[in-house]
């Protein structure tokens, strides 16, 4: 597995976000092709990584993104289309994880339904 982390001492997003990448020989069998899969994913966790970041500040959010099914034929797709479909899931998957993430910081700041400022039950 491929793991993205920052220097020590940096402040940007990456001291916030870790990424794990993998891709597995049952999925992609060529090394040119696992490679090129770890590379898109990378791509894409790096677009998404400050957006992460600020969706959680001040907490340490680690992801990991695999290649979970076996990458089509030549003959069913075009190797352009395979990256780009990748692209877009991983884009896809990290905005709901940053969705989640804002529903889950902006739960913790207001209060629960019932309850009400100087009103007890």
């Amino acid at each position: 597995m491929q793991t993205l982390s920052s220097p020590p001492g940096y402040q940007g997003a990456f001291a916030q976000v870790r990424f794990g990448i993998t891709a597995s020989r049952h999925h992609a069998r060529r090394a040119t092709q696992r490679n090129a899969v770890k590379r898109i994913l990378r791509e894409a966790a790096r677009h998404g990584a400050d957006s992460l970041a600020q969706a959680a500040p001040g907490q340490r959010v680690d992801i990991v993104l695999r290649l979970k099914a076996p990458l089509p034929d030549r003959a069913q797709a075009s190797w352009s289309k395979v990256k780009a479909d990748l692209r877009a899931e991983a884009e896809s998957l990290i905005a709901q994880l940053r969705r989640k993430l804002l529903g889950a910081s902006h739960s913790r700041s207001r209060p629960l339904s019932g309850e009400r400022a100087g009103v007890s039950r």
